[in-house]
């Protein structure tokens, strides 16, 4: 998937899995961002709606926030695009990033819940999830976003309390798995700590689990994950 049109498709197909599995939230905020280069950025505009959008909905911005693909509106606003622009000038291997407010993983890092491999889900995420307070600042200048490229460093994935999260891949289908994970793995955790105290787990129990989980991860070496996005579109799509 490397020529624009390509990429416009399958940015469109990627929203509509992230709404459908409420890994943004309610829907009203957040965008979905793929690399066109190194000078430009494939967006889905705030006020655009991630279920209805289609290809032509979504816009070209430069790396100062420009949009240059055609006339600025308040349609095609993106406020935090320096999220964006400075991830990808950090990352070189990132090609896809999400920003969104899904619920129950900024509930967990406003909480400082750190989660524990309690399911396999969980068990993926443990350690890899860096959070960033910054008084819930919105992310509206390039120094703000460089805050971010380097809370997330070489991670994958950034909580923000009292905000949202930022997910990067190299791809839609990683960042879609990846995201959906993330707001499971929160609920999880959430419902741990409602009926007992944390942490859970003992040190050696999740010593064992975390060493069976990665023997388990390092012989599928991604095939999961590549099941989890044809599943995803299946049941939540129709194809």
């Amino acid at each position: 998937m490397n020529t624009e049109s390509a990429l416009r498709e399958g940015l469109v197909m990627a929203c509509r899995v992230l709404y459908a599995v409420k890994a943004v939230g309610d829907g009203l905020g957040g965008h979905l961002s793929a690399r066109l280069d190194e000078q430009r950025i494939l967006i889905k505009p705030r006020p655009v709606g991630w279920w209805r959008l289609e290809p032509q909905d979504l816009i070209v911005i430069d790396f100062e926030g420009k949009r240059v693909d055609g006339p600025a509106s308040q349609r095609t606003g993106v406020r935090e695009w320096p999220i964006h622009a400075q991830i990808y000038r950090a990352r070189p291997e990132v090609k896809c990033l999400l920003h969104a407010h899904p619920v129950a993983s900024v509930l967990m890092a406003t909480l400082n819940i750190e989660v524990e491999p309690l399911d396999q889900d969980c068990a993926a995420l443990v350690g890899k999830l860096p959070v960033l307070d910054n008084g819930a600042v919105s992310i509206s200048t390039p120094e703000l976003g460089d805050d971010v490229a380097r809370a997330l460093g070489k991670s994958a994935v950034l909580l923000m309390k009292n905000h949202g999260s930022v997910v990067t891949g190299a791809d839609f289908p990683g960042v879609c798995v990846t995201a959906h994970r993330l707001e499971k793995v929160a609920e999880t955790m959430l419902r741990a700590a409602a009926v007992a105290k944390l942490p859970i787990m003992s040190p050696e129990a999740r010593t064992t689990v975390m060493q069976s989980r990665e023997a388990v991860d390092s012989a599928m070496r991604g095939g999961l994950d590549e099941e989890r996005w044809q599943m995803l579109q299946d049941y939540h799509l129709g194809h």
